[in-house]
């Protein structure tokens, strides 16, 4: 279940799925992205607060995932990143779907838009941990963050079509209405998750436009620099 909790005073969402990691995902209150302003301020705060120095990607909406190591902090060109036992990182989210998975010692942050949805980057990232750990797909947990809610996201044909091949069971996460169309972006990776075999899976029901503003989003904030981010601590 998702609640809010405090950094200094700043709000943040966690999850109480995964409670053998450090979990949370950042919102206005306390950025730690963004290409108009420095927010290294923000970025301290959170480090301190997990202990660490953390490591960061930038993302090209593919389904590639790159394992943290000692001394880097920085990953190109990737959009999942793995992290094993000692080690902490965040990746930056607008209106994309942020993925958290869990088992035995290690933790995976992956960024899931509607092009790595459409590449099934949920499975990848199952895939990875069975092969890094060597458990089962029913041992994995996942959180599911913050992003755009089913009602918000409207997308092209050929977007609509692209998502709707990625999964068996289309009910309730796809709909047309006067040829407009719309798709639940997590509850399409939540249903990829589920034709896995995961199912231990916590959905966040905050939509990064509508209800509180408590997020930014790309989408609706004209392109906006802004960003949350998904804050991993792997102990």
């Amino acid at each position: 279940m998702f609640y809010i909790d405090y950094i200094e005073g700043r709000k943040v969402v966690k999850s109480d799925l995964i409670d053998e990691v450090l979990n949370f995902f950042t919102t206005r209150d306390i950025c730690i992205h963004s290409k108009e302003e420095d927010v290294s301020y923000n970025r301290k705060i959170i480090e301190k607060y997990i202990g660490q120095k953390m490591a960061t990607n930038h993302p090209v909406h593919g389904v590639d995932i790159a394992e943290v190591v000692d001394n880097k902090y920085f990953y190109n060109d990737t959009d999942g990143l793995l992290l094993k036992k000692g080690c902490a990182g965040y990746m930056n989210f607008g209106d994309c779907v942020p993925l958290v998975f869990y088992a035995n010692d290690v933790a995976l942050i992956s960024h899931a838009g509607w092009r790595g949805t459409a590449q099934s980057i949920a499975k990848i990232s199952v895939d990875r941990l069975i092969k890094e750990t060597g458990c089962r797909a029913l041992d994995i947990k996942v959180v599911i963050g913050p992003s755009i809610c089913f009602n918000c996201y409207e997308v092209g044909k050929e977007v609509y079509d692209a998502l709707l091949s990625t999964v068996d069971y289309k009910n309730g996460i796809f709909k047309k209405e006067n040829e407009k169309y719309f798709v639940d972006l997590k509850g399409i990776n939540k249903q990829q998750l589920l034709e896995m075999g995961v199912n231990k899976i916590d959905v966040c029901p905050f939509c990064t436009n509508c209800g509180e503003k408590m997020f930014y989003s790309y989408r609706f904030e004209n392109k906006t620099g802004y960003r949350h981010s998904a804050v991993v601590k792997c102990r």
